[in-house]
């Protein structure tokens, strides 16, 4: 079978993208279309390219295949668990979405470096950043391969200055992304100069379930003591509130009074989320904070083990995540984004736009392929302009690595 999405174009930007059982025919679709509107003199000089993981084995031929059909020789992107378009997404099933833009001789120096030596970036885009100024970085990495992903990112961030933005590859298979060239280990990508203007937003999509804790004793990844207490007992106070506050009740009267049965269904539904700690973000006047897993807790020694290495003094919250918390998360950060660019420039008309997204989010009924997804309400808010991205093991904003968020890059 094949699916393909319409064609979507403006002055600068194509996007298309296509699902199917063969690599050659997703391939052949996306290319024909993109075909059809490119000329010798219309000037497309750059390539976004995401494929699903059932085609990563046949990446080289893929990429091949597009540079010799486009004469585009600056192609990135990556390989993921999913892949999306305008209005649209293709999770865990083969499929492309590539999008072709043209950007002005020198704007864009694409690049790529392994871990054990980010000296390549140095000396790929040194002359380059001698003549430009970066306005933004677009990075594609593989977290497998890296035992600490968030210090790499803000080491090249802190090298190539800019605003580092992009995500993880997700793949059940060894991730891959490319620069031009394919690379397994470190990170790739591309920089844009201050010529190529743009705007980004970062959607949360969690909701803070309780205050800011202080960490108050902590030996790596596990936390002993929050607020001088347990963290299990500060963990349950949080998680106390939040039920109180949804069914509006205290938990512990609910149980003494026998009546569970009769708030099931909201219990049900306020626990069809997961509970993740957050770590807020110093300095940051938006109440910035990155996401990350809980990895155990203690009940009797009331330990508190999450995916991030504290320390004494550190801060956290916890924080819950449902389909209706990314959904109203998302939808207020695109339409303040909207009306940030309406402002600062008297019209909303971006030219084009990549967006990664989460992977948790590719599986569930938010975003997986449902009326009124993910894709949906970004295309229903920001328009039908070109657009391509994927679902990621991690997104970076900022030159910081988050989880669980959605992070939009609008070309204007």
């Amino acid at each position: 079978y094949l699916n393909r999405m319409a064609l979507f174009t403006s002055t600068h930007f194509a996007c298309a993208a296509a699902c199917g059982d063969d690599w050659r025919q997703i391939s052949k679709t996306v290319l024909d279309q993109l075909e059809s509107i490119r000329t010798e003199d219309s000037g497309f000089n750059i390539g976004f390219l995401y494929i699903t993981d059932a085609l990563s084995e046949n990446t080289t031929s893929i990429i091949t295949l597009f540079k010799s059909v486009t004469g585009i020789e600056n192609w990135v992107g990556c390989a993921a668990l999913g892949v999306c378009t305008v209005g649209q997404e293709f999770v865990d099933k083969p499929a492309i979405s590539a999008m072709i833009g043209r950007m002005e001789e020198g704007a864009c120096k694409t690049f790529f470096a392994t871990h054990s030596d980010q000296n390549e970036i140095k000396k790929e885009v040194g002359p380059w950043l001698n003549k430009k100024n970066p306005m933004l970085i677009l990075l594609h990495g593989n977290a497998s391969s890296d035992n600490h992903p968030q210090w790499s990112v803000e080491r090249i961030s802190d090298m190539m200055g800019g605003f580092v933005t992009g995500g993880l590859a997700s793949s059940r298979k060894t991730p891959v992304h490319y620069a031009t060239r394919i690379v397994e280990e470190g990170f790739s990508g591309a920089a844009f100069s201050s010529d190529v203007q743009v705007a980004t937003c970062l959607s949360q999509g969690c909701r803070p379930i309780g205050p800011v804790h202080a960490v108050t004793r902590a030996e790596g990844q596990v936390i002993s003591e929050l607020d001088g207490k347990k963290p299990f007992e500060v963990f349950s106070e949080d998680l106390k509130g939040m039920v109180e506050k949804k069914v509006g009740k205290d938990p512990e009267k609910i149980i003494l009074e026998g009546a569970v049965d009769e708030i099931a269904p909201e219990f049900a539904h306020l626990f069809k989320g997961e509970i993740h700690v957050a770590l807020p973000v110093t300095g940051s006047d938006r109440n910035d904070y990155m996401v990350r897993n809980i990895l155990g807790m203690d009940p009797d020694e009331g330990h508190l083990a999450v995916a991030q290495s504290m320390t004494t003094g550190d801060t956290l919250m916890f924080v819950h995540r449902d389909d209706e918390s990314v959904r109203a998360d998302l939808s207020q950060t695109l339409v303040a984004l909207r009306t940030r660019v309406q402002q600062e420039r008297g019209e909303f008309a971006p030219k084009g736009a990549l967006y990664v997204s989460c992977v948790a989010r590719a599986f569930t009924e938010f975003s997986h392929g449902h009326p009124g997804g993910e894709m949906a309400l970004v295309r229903e808010i920001i328009g039908d302009i070109p657009l391509t991205g994927f679902y990621a093991a991690g997104e970076i904003a900022g030159g910081r690595l988050y989880g669980y968020t959605g992070v939009l890059i609008l070309f204007l």
